[in-house]
């Protein structure tokens, strides 16, 4: 396994952790930005919005500080996962009709 890059995670922002003040809460925010570093943008999308949708939820703008991702981004990702995730079918990566289209393969030269 490779260690983590550091240059990738997100260093929290909030005041617990620039004071220092609470170690606990402190490592708490690391492993959720080290998570976040591993995870494709839509999944940190749905992720922190499920955080956000959690009883006890520090709120969308203490997330936002925690993680380093947009209030807007960290609501869509609430409303996505909360109906759902009705746009995107399992088993893909991308919804349909998305990506680069299909490429022809050029034969040079070829007669029948």
């Amino acid at each position: 396994m490779f260690p983590p890059d550091p240059a990738r995670v997100h260093l929290c922002e909030c005041g617990v952790c620039q004071a220092g003040s609470d170690p606990v809460i402190q490592q708490h925010h690391e492993r959720i930005n080290l998570l976040l570093s591993r995870l494709t943008e839509p999944q940190r999308r749905w992720y922190v919005g499920t955080l956000a949708a959690a009883p006890e939820s520090p709120g969308v703008r203490q997330l936002a500080r925690i993680t380093g991702l947009d209030p807007k981004t960290i609501r869509r990702g609430r409303r996505e996962v909360e109906t759902g995730l009705p746009d995107l079918p399992t088993g893909r990566q991308r919804r349909v009709g998305a990506g680069a289209p299909t490429a022809e393969k050029k034969i040079r030269n070829w007669r029948p």
